[in-house]
């Protein structure tokens, strides 16, 4: 079976759950910290995905690093630790969030700044994005300094890449071609 397949059998019995006990919200931002802490210490994730680690040590660890997440999202967590699916946790999410996408009408933009966006631009933004698509939008921001300037939006596999790094590409490109 392939990776996304299993992630995704995962996912849709974890967003199934969630939505029965009505806490998709808190499972979705809970299981977002924990892929955020885990992207930002790779190191945690090798531990995680380790096979000499041993799973007391393993599950001693997401209980100490994330004692505040939902206990359906630490019972998860202990399950893909148990059956050796460490690795999945971040395909899971993305499926997690893939899914809630489909099910309830939610376009999950991602946006590209060299800065943070100050609330009434998210607002701004969240509002012209919902007129264009038809559905509501979530917005997950990340900041890139190399972008220098401007906004990419990522939406499925289409991309807008009004930076200021994608336009100078396109002017080198010009020049030398």
């Amino acid at each position: 079976m392939k990776s996304r397949e299993i992630a995704r059998r995962y996912a849709e019995a974890f967003y199934s759950l969630a939505r029965e006990e009505g806490i998709v919200d808190e499972i979705e931002s809970g299981y977002g910290r924990v892929v955020e802490a885990l992207d930002a210490v790779p190191d945690a994730m090798t531990f995680l995905t380790h096979p000499l680690v041993p799973r007391g040590d393993k599950l001693s660890f997401i209980d100490r690093a994330f004692p505040d997440i939902p206990e359906y999202l630490r019972n998860l967590l202990h399950l893909l630790v148990k059956n050796g699916r460490e690795g999945y946790i971040r395909l899971i999410y993305d499926e997690f969030i893939n899914l809630r996408g489909e099910r309830e009408d939610i376009a999950q933009v991602r946006v590209a700044t060299a800065k943070p966006l100050s609330q009434a631009d998210k607002d701004k933004l969240t509002e012209h994005l919902t007129a264009a698509l038809g559905k509501r939008v979530k917005l997950s921001e990340r900041v890139d300094p190399e972008l220098i300037g401007g906004v990419r939006l990522e939406l499925d596999d289409k991309v807008i890449d009004g930076t200021l790094r994608a336009k100078l590409a396109q002017l080198q490109a010009a020049l030398a071609g």
